[in-house]
Protein backbone atom coordinates (compact mmCIF):
# COMPACT_ATOMS: atom_id res chain seq x y z
CA UNK A 1 0.00 0.00 0.00
CA UNK A 2 0.77 3.52 -0.72
CA UNK A 3 1.55 6.06 2.26
CA UNK A 4 0.40 9.63 1.38
CA UNK A 5 1.15 12.84 3.12
CA UNK A 6 -0.60 14.75 5.57
CA UNK A 7 -1.35 17.26 2.64
CA UNK A 8 -3.69 15.45 0.95
CA UNK A 9 -5.84 14.45 3.37
CA UNK A 10 -6.20 17.90 4.96
CA UNK A 11 -9.29 19.16 2.87
CA UNK A 12 -11.10 15.75 3.15
CA UNK A 13 -11.24 15.91 6.91
CA UNK A 14 -13.89 17.92 9.00
CA UNK A 15 -12.59 21.28 10.27
CA UNK A 16 -10.33 21.14 12.92
CA UNK A 17 -6.68 19.88 13.45
CA UNK A 18 -4.10 17.18 12.76
CA UNK A 19 -0.95 16.39 14.79
CA UNK A 20 1.66 13.45 15.00
CA UNK A 21 2.49 11.91 18.41
CA UNK A 22 6.21 11.31 18.53
CA UNK A 23 5.54 7.61 17.76
CA UNK A 24 4.73 8.55 14.18
CA UNK A 25 0.60 7.95 14.53
CA UNK A 26 -1.27 11.11 13.12
CA UNK A 27 -4.59 12.45 15.06
CA UNK A 28 -7.59 14.45 14.33
CA UNK A 29 -8.69 17.55 16.96
CA UNK A 30 -11.71 19.63 17.27
CA UNK A 31 -9.97 22.04 18.81
CA UNK A 32 -6.22 23.22 18.96
CA UNK A 33 -4.43 20.28 21.43
CA UNK A 34 -1.57 20.95 23.02
CA UNK A 35 2.13 19.06 23.64
CA UNK A 36 2.25 16.90 26.80
CA UNK A 37 5.70 15.15 27.13
CA UNK A 38 5.77 12.68 23.55
CA UNK A 39 2.33 13.35 22.66
CA UNK A 40 -0.62 16.22 21.29
CA UNK A 41 -3.16 16.59 23.96
CA UNK A 42 -7.17 17.08 23.39
CA UNK A 43 -8.81 20.02 24.98
CA UNK A 44 -10.33 18.83 28.82
CA UNK A 45 -13.83 18.60 26.88
CA UNK A 46 -12.94 17.36 23.44
CA UNK A 47 -11.33 13.53 22.45
CA UNK A 48 -8.83 12.70 19.63
CA UNK A 49 -9.47 10.59 16.65
CA UNK A 50 -6.46 8.32 15.47
CA UNK A 51 -5.84 8.84 11.85
CA UNK A 52 -4.43 5.20 11.44
CA UNK A 53 -6.69 4.04 8.87
CA UNK A 54 -4.37 6.11 6.53
CA UNK A 55 -1.01 5.25 5.67
CA UNK A 56 0.60 8.84 6.17
CA UNK A 57 4.06 9.97 6.10
CA UNK A 58 5.42 11.09 9.01
CA UNK A 59 7.16 13.96 9.66
CA UNK A 60 10.50 15.12 10.45
CA UNK A 61 9.48 16.57 13.79
CA UNK A 62 6.45 15.65 15.42
CA UNK A 63 6.54 18.98 17.67
CA UNK A 64 5.81 20.64 14.44
CA UNK A 65 3.42 18.46 12.87
CA UNK A 66 0.08 20.61 14.09
CA UNK A 67 -1.86 21.93 11.30
CA UNK A 68 -5.31 22.96 10.40
CA UNK A 69 -7.70 20.81 8.14
CA UNK A 70 -10.80 21.06 6.68
CA UNK A 71 -10.78 23.35 3.94
CA UNK A 72 -9.06 23.26 0.73
CA UNK A 73 -7.28 26.52 1.56
CA UNK A 74 -4.57 24.76 3.51
CA UNK A 75 -3.14 23.04 0.02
Amino acid sequence: MNQITIYELLPLLRPGFVAMDKDGTWYWFRRKPRIRDVFWAAHPEDYRTDLDMFLIDPVDDWKDSLMECGNANNL
